[in-house]
């Protein structure tokens, strides 16, 4: 599922010649202005990543950030700057991680954002690389609750600045909506009883239900599917334009199918294919 359509991958790579034909640098080759050459003059690409998003952004057991989008950082830092290490991440949330951006905190945001019109007023979106729907989140005991209808007069967990809530609001509009800061803080709310049900992107819950047997997910197939893209800041067409180079270099050269064995492995299959995806979220 993880893979892009031949379509967008035809995009990716027309795109990406015609970028490397208009001059942009080579790895590690110093920018002639705007953002990049800062990135270059500083050594380091700042990147906004999620802390509590696993298998995109998390903190593993020995402390260290780990994740698809903190991997994808890395390697977009190998092919602009020569150097995986010249990163800098930083951690953001659903909610926060636009603002981070407009008041450069960050260059860019690697946090499993989807693509939304709404939000493409605010920033500008890479190319997307990565396809995700929304399922729902309950005790493996629950039989009540089986899609997003049954959601209706029931508390649900969701995540402030999250897909999730919005989705929440439009397919279940008489849910109880029970907003946190984390997915963390939502799922405990969902055992500890305090909610009957966690809205989310698939690819999250399915992670959390494998984690933990006393969860399950349900509301197949994934509902108003979107694509995750990097976000930049409006005018930054330099940094814009390398992105979409390397994450075209990282899908030709290979990487990014190792990527998805390492991370989506055992749940890919389960997913929504690319040609499902259309090119932004439909709220």
């Amino acid at each position: 599922m993880r893979r892009a359509s031949p379509i967008i991958a035809l995009l990716i790579a027309v795109f990406a010649a015609g970028l490397l034909a208009a001059g942009l640098p080579a790895p590690g080759a110093a920018a002639p202005g705007g953002l990049l050459n800062t990135i270059h003059r500083r050594g380091a690409l700042i990147v906004g990543v999620k802390a509590d998003f696993p298998p995109f952004g998390y903190i593993d057991e020995r402390g260290q950030r780990v994740g698809f989008d903190v991997d994808l950082a890395h390697e977009v830092a190998s092919l602009l700057l020569g150097d995986s290490s010249k990163v800098k991440l930083k951690t953001v949330t659903s909610a926060n991680r636009i603002p981070m951006l407009r008041a450069n905190e960050v260059d860019a945001v690697m946090a499993s954002m989807t693509i939304t019109k709404e939000r493409k007023q605010m920033i500008d979106f890479t190319v997307p690389y990565f396809c995700s729907g929304h399922l729902i989140l309950v005790k493996a005991a629950n039989t009540s609750i089986n899609n997003f209808t049954d959601l209706n007069g029931r508390r649900v967990s969701t995540v402030q600045g999250a897909t999730g809530d919005t989705v929440t609001r439009i397919l279940a509009p008489r849910a109880e909506r029970i907003i946190f800061d984390q997915n963390p803080e939502a799922v405990l709310a969902l055992k500890e009883r305090r909610t009957e049900a966690f809205v989310q992107d698939d690819v999250l819950l399915l992670g959390f239900a494998k984690q933990d047997p006393s969860l399950k997910v349900v509301g197949w197939p994934p509902r108003m599917p979107g694509p995750y893209g990097v976000g930049v800041r409006k005018g930054d067409k330099d940094l814009l334009g390398a992105l979409n180079v390397a994450l075209a270099r990282i899908r030709s050269s290979g990487m990014y199918d190792r990527m998805v064995a390492k991370w989506f492995g055992d749940v890919a299959a389960r997913l929504l294919p690319p040609a499902k995806c259309p090119p932004d979220l439909r709220l």
